[in-house]
């Protein structure tokens, strides 16, 4: 799984901190630093961050993120 963030956004935050408690491995790709992952998530119509990234597929909803999350730590 791949979460997409930006450097200033407070659901980023927020959703990295329930990573961290989560205790999965996520890679974190911060699009103001990497101009490759900014320029394939504007080409798959993704206009907003936070995003995750699981089995190919796109999750916008944070609380979904979350649900997600949990479900994989159980």
């Amino acid at each position: 799984m791949k979460l997409y963030t930006k450097t200033v956004c407070p659901k980023c935050l927020w959703i990295k901190s329930e990573l961290q408690r989560s205790g999965l491995e996520v890679e974190i790709i911060n699009i103001d630093h990497n101009e490759e992952a900014r320029n394939m998530l504007v080409e798959a119509g993704v206009m907003s961050v936070p995003v995750l990234e699981k089995d190919g597929a796109f999750i916008f909803d944070t609380n979904e993120m979350v649900k997600q999350l949990e479900q994989l730590s159980v």
